[in-house]
């Protein structure tokens, strides 16, 4: 089995991940691109590494833990092969900004891209979502405890819980601790509007050539189910071949008083990433 490059997308809901991986997956040595399960499997991996007995019993450390690097690059690699035949995988998960210390244990030169975009813009999409979708009910809608009711509540929820509340709080540490130096953080705002520029960074980064794609003609080859559990509203996969900057209408949809309530309270995101307050 011949080991395969393999480029780590991860990045905040609703920020265009999807579109980026299939800007890659254009490329005919580039394959994959949906969101995947890679991580969950290294990670769980980790708890029976950390906890089972039979690794304790192993009195010589330093070749057990090699094991376990060998065991899990080369799963890493048999899942990469089996997914793609291309030269290249590109591999998306959100955990991918938080466990990105362990995975470069495991592949010391693996690449990294983090797609971000104006958290007003993330949660007005959100909040877009959920209005199109009055038949699903969000189980945090609660009438009986008069949760989820207004506008406020739901930008409040938005902000704290999964999928993007986790993103967050897993984006700071990757800030506090450093980590974040190891990706090539991507504006979604950039992408869309200054696709090619924006792409030669990206190839630049992951060390291929630049691959000349037509951006008002993308085409999309990851297939994912939008139905899974909680995010299902929330989850659109589907891109538009054409890339257009992204129109912002988030003080239209969340109103100007809930705006300046998520720049305040994120004043370290917009600082960080040079958002306008």
């Amino acid at each position: 089995m011949n080991p395969k490059k393999i480029v780590f997308v991860t990045g905040l809901p609703r920020s265009m991940t999807t579109l980026m991986c299939n800007m890659l997956a254009a490329n005919p040595r580039i394959g994959g691109g949906e969101t995947s399960p890679l991580l969950e499997y290294i990670y769980s991996a980790r708890d029976n590494f950390s906890y089972t007995p039979e690794v304790a019993s192993m009195l010589d450390k330093d070749t057990v833990t090699k094991a376990f690097k060998e065991f899990c690059y080369w799963g890493m690699m048999g899942y990469a092969n089996a997914v793609t035949s291309k030269d290249i995988l590109i591999d998306k998960s959100r955990g991918y900004v938080h466990y990105q210390p362990f995975v470069s244990e495991i592949i010391p030169d693996a690449k990294y891209i983090l797609v971000v975009r104006d958290l007003k813009s993330i949660v007005a999409s959100l909040e877009s979502k959920w209005r199109a979708n009055p038949f699903n009910r969000d189980k945090r809608d609660s009438p009986q405890n008069m949760s989820f009711v207004t506008l406020e509540q739901r930008v409040t929820h938005f902000l704290s819980e999964a999928p993007l509340g986790l993103a967050l709080y897993r984006l700071g540490n990757a800030i506090d601790t450093g980590t974040i130096k190891n990706f090539l953080v991507v504006k979604a705002e950039d992408l869309t509007a200054r696709p090619q520029e924006t792409m030669e960074k990206v190839y630049k980064h992951i060390g291929e050539e630049y691959y000349n794609l037509d951006y008002f003609n993308v085409p999309q080859s990851t297939i994912e189910n939008d139905r899974i559990h909680d995010y299902g509203i929330y989850g659109d996969h589907k891109i538009r071949n054409s890339v257009e900057p992204l129109t912002d209408n988030a003080t239209k949809i969340l109103t100007p008083n809930l705006c300046n309530k998520i720049t305040r309270e994120f004043e370290w995101f917009y600082t960080y990433f040079n958002y306008k307050k």
